[in-house]
């Protein structure tokens, strides 16, 4: 998974430029990207400002259920763990070769990219309450509910783990797409007669397994909870431990897509998002913060289409949500809220809709037993 080139390279920068000047200058796909990532960022940025500006800044509530010891161990744990490989993982991978070569590498640039889509993490639970971390990881709350249109209620006390997760879109996705990367690139010299098709389904299937190596443990192990799922496409459906077959699919799917952009460069190392950052009269610093937004706009728009789209789709269908520890619920539905959690008995809320409390006599008592 080394970062240096080995692509399929597309016809050379002289040759277009001789193309351009017959046929004229065409748009530039850079500044086209850049426009769209300025945009998303500029929300992003907007969201978070919001949040931490906000009184609900602060952690989310566990609620009064106990946590066994060994779970809430290896919570901390996983903090520390997190925190701890996530600076190890910016300085090798991102300040050391930066230093080396004078430049952000552009693997080193997709990195941090994939954590501005951190900010899309909660969009899981964007119309309906289908996915629950465990609140004992440090957290400051979150910044769903400041996200354009949020839907669903209560989700400024979503507990979004701040080392978790931060680590994960760091490090976990860029594992992940370079593992990809390296798929294909093997499989074009082991199996040159099989098409891009072929190799990007292999690789795809790769990574699929390598997340589902990392997110059953976890659901297992009390970490996170797919809480609210349809039960017909869903793992040890009704369990806490229930995992929507789904998820990995459409996450990995966004993966994949960003892996075949990388994967795909020119004989100058662009992606086709990146195309035209030659052309502009810019320094080297400022034409790589262009390529910077040209990627975090392709990264993110990525992420809307292949991720949150089918992903919420799917989760207004959920029909099942098991009982679950306080913890793992923050107020936001159940006992002592306004809302019942969801399930085949209960309408999706909305923050403006009426609720169906959790005691509802009109619901059944698997319906009530959270």
């Amino acid at each position: 998974m080394s970062a240096q080139q080995d692509y399929p390279a597309f016809e050379s920068s002289d040759a277009r430029r001789e193309i351009t000047s017959i046929s004229g200058a065409p748009p530039s796909p850079v500044k086209l990207w850049a426009g769209i990532g300025t945009i998303i960022l500029s929300i992003f940025a907007w969201t978070l400002f919001q949040w931490i500006t906000s009184p609900y800044f602060k952690p989310a509530p566990a609620g009064d259920d106990p946590i066994s010891p060994k779970t809430l161990m290896l919570v901390h744990i996983t903090d520390i763990f997190c925190g701890v490989f996530s600076f190890g993982f910016l300085f090798w991978f991102i300040a050391k070769p930066w230093r080396k070569q004078g430049e952000l590498t552009w693997d080193g640039m997709l990195a941090l990219v994939f954590v501005t889509e951190w900010v899309l993490d909660p969009i899981c639970n964007y119309f309906n309450f289908t996915f629950s971390y465990n609140a004992h990881f440090i957290n400051m709350g979150s910044w769903a509910s400041f996200l354009p249109g949020w839907q669903s209620p209560g989700m400024e006390n979503f507990p979004e783990p701040l080392f978790l997760m931060g680590g994960i879109y760091l490090w976990w996705t860029t594992i992940n797409v370079l593992a990809a990367g390296w798929t294909m690139k093997k499989l074009r010299a082991w199996l040159p007669q099989y098409s891009i098709f072929i190799h990007a389904l292999i690789a795809y299937i790769v990574i699929v397994v390598l997340d589902m190596a990392l997110e059953l443990p976890a659901v297992w192990l009390d970490l996170f909870a797919y809480s609210g799922a349809p039960a017909s496409v869903t793992l040890w459906a009704g369990q806490p431990q229930q995992f929507p077959i789904y998820e990995t699919l459409f996450m990995n799917f966004n993966y994949i897509t960003i892996a075949l952009l990388r994967h795909y460069r020119d004989d100058k190392g662009l992606t086709m998002v990146e195309r035209g950052v030659d052309k502009i009269t810019l320094s080297k610093p400022k034409q790589k913060v262009l390529r910077f937004l040209a990627v975090a706009g392709f990264v993110n728009t990525s992420y809307f289409i292949t991720y949150f789209m089918p992903y919420n789709w799917m989760a207004m269908q959920a029909d099942t949500f098991p009982a679950y520890k306080s913890y793992m619920r923050y107020g936001i539905c159940g006992k002592g809220t306004p809302y019942a959690c969801p399930s085949r008995e209960v309408p999706i809320p909305s923050k403006r809709s009426l609720a169906i409390p959790p005691d509802d006599v009109r619901l059944s008592t698997e319906a009530r037993r959270n």
